[in-house]
């Protein structure tokens, strides 16, 4: 019998009206991996029958969750933001500024593992997910990746795709070379890292009477946006800073030209005092966490992302 391998894989990503209707336009996705799984727990009843032994489990609800890698760049990852943040408004006449703003209505996924080496092809179709979190991390020299965490309502194995002709999205990677760094609106040349995490804090309780054990409805929670950035330890600057609770913003680039940009704005956050230690005899570092908020700002939201590429998406 044919293995089937990683490398023969493939994720396809479509958008459905509702968590019911499975999409029917899907996307070939570049991904690093993929640990999109569905599980049913066996529950042990207790019933009493005079001896014993167990008695059969029954079947618990379903719960599908995971989370994907993926490479960041300035075409396909426009599909991710979509999927994370909802629809972006688009601007511009090539290159296009793709502007995404958190506190807008999120799409329902269908996500699908196909593993068309197989002797037999198998269609692994995620119904109605949606992105739980997503987190990156910028700066050192490793490919820049982003992971997008996922909660799904419903797990079919077909024999056939939700899109026979899916399309295939080409790439234009984005890469940690590429990146410069705002701090409080000037730009920074010490900072080593800076990590980003955005929480949906999705319930994923919400099972109801009839729906075959599936979930009904994910809906979002308050967002969390957090984060931290390490800097060398050259002064005190934004350790005082996060001392006197100092309101300040974070603006995270990178290019790689006029049509080929990701601009992250994080437009009000509070650093978090953690002072350095002496951990050696090397050059030390300054590791601030930070949470992101809206409270005033222009932009009416607690993180700003602006995708530049040459598709209008119309």
């Amino acid at each position: 019998m044919t293995q089937a391998t990683g490398a023969q894989s493939k994720l396809l990503l479509g958008f459905q009206a509702d968590i019911d209707t499975i999409a029917t336009e899907g996307f070939v996705m570049p991904i690093n991996r993929s640990t999109l799984n569905a599980s049913k727990s066996q529950n042990s009843a207790a019933t009493i029958r005079g001896n014993l032994n167990p008695v059969e489990p029954f079947d618990g609800n379903l719960s599908s969750a995971g989370q994907i890698t993926v490479p960041v760049d300035s075409v396909a990852f426009w599909y991710w933001l979509k999927a994370i943040f909802g629809s972006p408004t688009t601007s511009g006449t090539d290159p296009y500024d793709h502007v995404y703003k958190a506190g807008t209505t999120r799409p329902y996924l269908t996500i699908e593992h196909q593993f068309t080496d197989l002797g037999t092809a198998k269609y692994f179709q995620y119904k109605g997910c949606k992105v739980a979190s997503f987190s990156m991390s910028g700066g050192g020299d490793g490919e820049l990746v982003a992971n997008i965490d996922v909660a799904g309502a419903s797990r079919t194995i077909a024999s056939s795709s939700f899109d026979a002709s899916p399309t295939t999205l080409t790439m234009s990677r984005l890469k940690n070379n590429q990146m410069t760094l705002k701090e409080g609106g000037s730009t920074i040349s010490n900072a080593k890292m800076i990590d980003l995490s955005v929480n949906f804090n999705v319930d994923t309780s919400q099972y109801v009477i009839g729906g075959g054990g599936v979930l009904g409805s994910i809906p979002d929670g308050v967002m969390s946006v957090s984060g931290n950035l390490s800097t060398l330890f050259e002064d005190t600057t934004l350790l005082d800073k996060a001392i006197n609770s100092t309101e300040s913003s974070a603006e995270v680039t990178v290019s790689a030209g006029a049509s080929s940009a990701l601009v992250i704005e994080l437009t009000e956050l509070k650093y978090t005092p953690r002072d350095p230690g002496i951990e050696g005899p090397q050059g030390l570092s300054v590791n601030l966490p930070f949470n992101c908020y809206y409270d005033n700002d222009a932009d009416e939201t607690s993180v700003k992302t602006t995708l530049t590429n040459g598709d209008a998406h119309a």
